[in-house]
């Protein structure tokens, strides 16, 4: 399985915040939504989306309405290890459930 390191195996809690904040939307969703709905400062979330950038799971582009605005959106790579990775925890899941009876 590859899921990327950095940030699946640190369950660094605000990218997947945004990671599924994407899902949610569509795999869409302008910069301003995204900084309204996490529990990081703003500061914060751009590390964490330029570190996303650089792992290829999201792409940041001019808004084609408000060309001040940003929209951010999952590639497909990104859906494809999101999506892994979701697999995987639920095979946790299901193990841990399993055991605890």
């Amino acid at each position: 399985m590859e899921l990327e390191q950095f940030i699946f195996k640190s369950r660094t809690h605000t990218s997947i915040e945004i990671l599924i904040f994407l899902a949610e939307n569509h795999f869409n969703a302008k910069l301003s939504a995204i900084y309204e709905t996490t529990q990081a400062t703003d500061a914060s979330v751009r590390q964490h989306l330029r570190a996303l950038e650089q792992l290829n799971f999201i792409r940041q582009s001019n808004d084609g309405v408000d060309g001040r605005a940003k929209t951010i959106s999952m590639t497909d790579y990104g859906q494809e290890q999101l999506a892994l990775y979701a697999r995987e925890l639920a095979k946790l899941i299901t193990v841990d459930a399993a055991e605890a009876n």
